[in-house]
């Protein structure tokens, strides 16, 4: 009796309860079905068509970025290349195929020449001799400038300091001054030892013609042949490229002969002048300090590189000579020209090096240690006084 007593005061089950009750079920908090029960029901989670728009963004995203990377690199290159070429181009003449700058040093003019001035043969001659192979040499040059640069690397003779594959030991110097035309030549012979291996000897010159370049092996050996050789205004080098490298911890001398002007700008070999009793008188010096000796002869121009020096200087009997170091012998010769050969200097840097070519009267004197000097190599000696001291 009691369960039928409940079962008839059960509500009875309509259809609006049945529609709520699966309301429930799919998640509709209760709400009727209608456009608001489906807007406020459970989202439903993010498909695979939305993961697949999702990558496609991204990767679209780091193809932009690579892009632009890409074409910011271009932009850099391109730049660059484009200040090297400007560069170039206001930069000063290219190399002859002799070695020497057109419009540059020029060999020594003749006597009565006006200095600096070669004879108009001379020059329509030469040009016409190196045209073609000036043309030669620049497309060597220029090939090799570019095998260096897609290295990503400066060519060693486009560096500011030498390299140091290389190290002087010994000078042998050779000068002759014409103190007529303000000229003179020279032949200088470079003992070289050999730290790293190379095709490559890089020296400093500046302001002078090269007229020949030899490189022997040991100084007795058979000579090593000698590509081409050029200088490079840039730097104030002088470039020698070979056939094969250089061995290691072996001896080569180096051979040079050129010629220059002895000008009058207070640096290098130059010229100076005095009056006496009303007539003009000329005299040639030398002032190498600081990096200055690469214009008197092709050497190592910087103060790491110390060697000895054996110097030589022929002129006019009328003229005397004057060096670091006394007088070993005079040779005089029936044209009326001396060679004076000087002592051996001690190991020096180039800068301490110098060189008179005068006609001054002097006195002599005799210093401490028993030197006789004369007044005008007080100065000279006193460099040397000084190494031998330290």
């Amino acid at each position: 009796m009691a369960l039928e007593e409940k079962r008839e005061k059960r509500p009875p089950v309509t259809p609006m309860m049945i529609e709520e009750e699966a309301a429930l079920r799919n998640g509709s908090r209760g709400l009727p079905p209608g456009p608001w029960a489906e807007a406020a029901g459970p989202r439903p989670r993010t498909t695979e068509r939305h993961i697949a728009v999702h990558k496609r963004l991204v990767l679209g995203f780091a193809v932009s970025i690579l892009a632009l990377l890409a074409v910011t690199m271009v932009a850099v290159l391109l730049s660059v290349r484009f200040e090297e070429c400007g560069a170039a181009a206001d930069g000063p003449p290219r190399v002859g195929g002799n070695g020497s700058l057109p419009g540059g040093a020029r060999p020594p003019p003749r006597a009565g020449q006006p200095p600096g001035r070669p004879e108009p043969e001379e020059q329509a001659r030469g040009g016409e001799a190196t045209a073609a192979a000036a043309e030669e040499e620049e497309e060597e040059e220029e090939e090799e400038e570019e095998e260096w640069q897609r290295r990503r690397l400066l060519p060693p003779w486009a560096r500011p300091r030498l390299p140091r594959h290389l190290r002087p030991l010994h000078y042998n110097l050779m000068l002759s001054a014409f103190m007529e035309n303000f000229t003179f030549c020279g032949e200088v012979n470079v003992q070289l030892e050999v730290r790293n291996a190379s095709r490559y000897i890089v020296l400093h010159a500046h302001r002078m013609h090269i007229e020949a370049v030899r490189v022997a092996e040991d100084k007795l050996a058979g000579a090593v042949r000698v590509a081409r050789s050029f200088l490079y205004p840039q730097t104030q080098v002088l470039v020698v490229v070979l056939n094969r490298s250089l061995e290691v911890q072996r001896s080569y001398n180096l051979k040079i002969i050129y010629n220059a002007l002895i000008e009058n700008e207070l640096l290098g070999f130059f010229r100076s002048s005095y009056v006496l009793h009303g007539e003009r008188r000329f005299l040639g010096v030398t002032q190498f300090s600081p990096t200055h000796a690469r214009k008197a002869f092709p050497c190592f121009d910087e103060p790491i590189y110390k060697a000895t020096f054996k110097i030589s200087i022929r002129h006019q009997a009328t003229y005397i000579s004057l060096s670091n170091m006394p007088v070993e012998t005079s040779v005089f010769e029936e044209d009326g020209w001396v060679t004076d050969h000087f002592s051996q200097t001690p190991l020096m840097s180039t800068y301490y090096l110098a060189w008179a070519v005068c006609n001054f009267t002097y006195r002599e004197t005799v210093t401490k240690s028993g030197v006789v000097l004369t007044s005008l190599t007080k100065l000279l000696w006193s460099r040397v006084d000084k190494l031998s001291k330290e």
